[in-house]
C-alpha cells in the first residue's frame, strides 16, 4: 500500500487546546485521526497553586538533600534510608493516595511534577518513590478491600509512630519479574495453591525494586500453568 499524501495540521501558538488532524490517503482508503487534549501547560508558572507548591517543595528538597548525596549513595551502593524517611515526612510516599487512607490526596499532575524534581536530584530515589507509589500503593488502593486499605495502605502512606519510640517508614514493592521470563506476566512460573483459607506461594522473583527494604509486596502468581497469558494470574499482598 503506497501513501500518496501525508497532511498534518499543527496547533497554532497560544491556543489553550488544539485539534491536530492527520490524514493518510491511499489509492483505496482514507483514514483521519483527531486528537484533542484537555489542557496544555508549557511553563511552571502556569501550574495550579497547589501543584506549584509541590514543585517548589520538591525542587528545594532535591537541591539541598538529594543532589549533594546522590553520587556517594551510588558509589557505596547504599539505600538512601534517611532520604526516603524525609520523603515520607513530606507526604510524598503517599502523594496520590486518598486522604481518608492517610495519603496526601494529590492529583496526577502533582505526582508527575514531584517525580520530575525528585528524580532530577537523584534518579535512584525517584525510582524508589515511583515503585512504592505506582506499583505497590496504586494496585492495592484500586483493587483492595477497605480492610486491606487499612492494613496495607494507611501505614505505608505516612510514617507512623511506634509507641513513642520513633517513626516507622513502611515501603512496598512489586514482585512480577522472574529469572526465566523477565517481566512477561503471562509466563510467570510462581505458583499459588489454595490450602483451606490460606494460599501457599512457591517461586522465585528477581530484580525487584525496594525488595530488601520492603515491608510488604504485591506478588504475581499463577494458579494454573496450563492456562496461557494472564487468565490464571492472581495478585497477592
Amino acid at each position: 500500500m503506497m501513501i500518496s499524501r501525508l497532511a498534518v495540521s499543527l496547533p497554532r501558538r497560544g491556543r489553550s487546546a488544539f485539534a491536530a488532524a492527520m490524514t493518510q490517503r491511499t489509492a483505496n482508503a482514507s483514514v483521519t485521526v483527531t486528537v484533542t487534549p484537555s489542557r496544555s501547560i508549557t511553563t511552571h508558572s502556569q501550574l495550579p497553586e497547589e501543584t506549584s507548591m509541590v514543585y517548589e517543595m520538591c525542587r528545594k528538597f532535591a537541591d539541598e538533600e538529594l543532589a549533594p548525596n546522590a553520587s556517594e549513595w551510588d558509589q557505596k551502593h547504599e539505600f538512601p534510608t534517611q532520604a526516603i524517611a524525609a520523603l515520607s515526612d513530606l507526604g510524598l510516599m503517599g502523594i496520590n493516595t486518598p486522604e481518608e487512607n492517610g495519603g496526601s490526596g494529590l492529583d496526577a499532575l502533582s505526582y508527575a511534577i514531584a517525580m520530575e524534581e525528585i528524580s532530577r536530584g537523584c534518579a535512584s530515589v525517584g525510582v524508589i518513590m515511583s515503585a512504592h507509589n505506582s506499583l505497590y500503593m496504586y494496585p492495592v488502593q484500586a483493587f483492595g478491600t477497605p480492610e486491606q486499605h487499612d492494613e496495607w495502605i494507611t501505614p505505608f502512606a505516612f510514617p507512623s509512630d511506634d509507641d513513642g519510640c520513633g517513626k516507622i517508614n513502611n515501603i512496598g514493592c512489586f514482585c512480577l519479574s522472574e529469572p526465566g521470563n523477565g517481566s512477561d506476566a503471562g509466563a510467570a512460573s510462581t505458583m499459588a495453591v489454595k490450602d483451606g483459607d490460606d494460599w501457599i506461594i512457591n517461586g522465585t522473583k528477581a530484580w525487584i525494586t525496594n525488595a530488601y527494604e520492603a515491608n510488604a509486596a504485591v506478588v504475581f502468581a499463577t494458579t494454573d500453568k496450563s492456562l496461557k497469558y494472564v487468565f490464571s494470574m492472581i495478585h497477592f499482598v
